[in-house]
């Protein structure tokens, strides 16, 4: 499939590199001046989880780079994956230079997807979630990547681009979940972050946070507050299983958390080799805005706030989630 990746970030270089390593058609799209800087390549340093046991892959990776785009390119697929906030950015640089090409949009969500359609009809969109992550230094992209990502259409139907999508990536040996409400998930999923992500700012640094089982007792307490938001906009918590953690007893969520994170090298890594301090801190502000706006109580939650407005005071290089 011939693949367009808006950027070369780290989601979108290190599933660009898994795609293009399984046979695809692969180009970044980067803003001017991007592709003289990364003519050397990216050396790509990428615990593969797609392996058991997992492999340390370190690679110099050339990605096809462009600074241009028109109509007639003939992408068939363009990733987009980007921080929740800036997708209104994005999308008008996309809008008439993709020709018929489906987008899938690869990022986090909370405010919904009403307000894309201003940008292009929701019928061009497909909705996924990816598993990888990592940090770069100057052209060194230190990060992992597991096995699995999620994918659904808005309105859950089994379309033909979903099954097609799914094959691209299982493809690549990437296992895809398919989610009937796929809006659903990304506010579970944000929530869950979003506690978890405090608790990280008042440990001082992730590292110390997955270390620490009192940490994750907080991030658990924090969690469940995000996650009775996600129930006050109506989700039902009972159909997804990522919930898990949070349904059981504090201490024992907590210990759940410290042990996976113990065995789960890339997943631990995903978090670990984090660095984008406002992200983090959006995510955190997002749900607890809403959570404010729907009258929900979030004391443990709302506690963390001084931790996530003032990490500076934490030692800020630390906080890396």
């Amino acid at each position: 499939m011939r693949i367009l990746v808006f950027g070369a970030g780290v989601i979108g270089t290190i599933y660009g590199y898994a795609l293009a390593q399984a046979g695809h058609d692969v180009t970044h799209y980067v803003r001017p001046g991007k592709v003289r800087a990364l003519a050397g390549g990216v050396q790509l340093n990428l615990l593969d989880g797609r392996y058991n046991p997992p492999r340390q892959t370190r690679t110099l990776h050339r990605p096809e780079l462009t600074e241009t785009l028109r109509n007639d390119d003939g992408y068939e697929l363009v990733i987009v994956s980007v921080r929740h906030y800036e997708l209104d950015s994005v999308l008008p640089v996309l809008k008439d230079r993709i020709g018929n090409a489906h987008v899938l949009l690869f990022s986090g969500n909370w405010n919904g997807f009403d307000g894309l359609e201003k940008h292009m009809p929701r019928a061009r969109f497909l909705f996924g979630f990816p598993v990888a992550g990592g940090g770069y230094q100057g052209n060194t992209l230190d990060g992992a990547l597991l096995d699995e990502i999620r994918l659904g259409e808005l309105d859950g139907r089994g379309t033909a681009r979903l099954r097609l999508v799914r094959q691209v990536f299982e493809s690549a040996r990437i296992k895809v979940e398919v989610q009937c409400n796929m809006q659903h998930w990304l506010w579970v999923h944000f929530a869950i972050n979003s506690g978890i992500i405090g608790a990280a700012f008042r440990a001082g640094s992730v590292q110390r946070l997955l270390s620490s089982i009192p940490a994750l007792h907080t991030g658990i307490l924090a969690g469940r507050e995000a996650l009775a938001v996600c129930r006050a906009r109506g989700v039902d918590l009972d159909a997804f299983e990522d919930t898990g953690s949070f349904d059981m007893p504090a201490w024992l969520g907590a210990a759940a958390i410290w042990l996976m994170m113990k065995t789960n090298l890339p997943a631990r890594k995903i978090m670990e080799t984090h660095t984008a301090i406002d992200e983090l801190q959006a995510i955190y502000r997002d749900v607890l805005r809403t959570g404010e706006e729907l009258g929900i109580p979030m004391p443990h939650f709302e506690a963390l706030r001084p931790h996530v407005d003032h990490p500076a005071l934490l030692g800020q290089a630390e906080v890396r989630a």
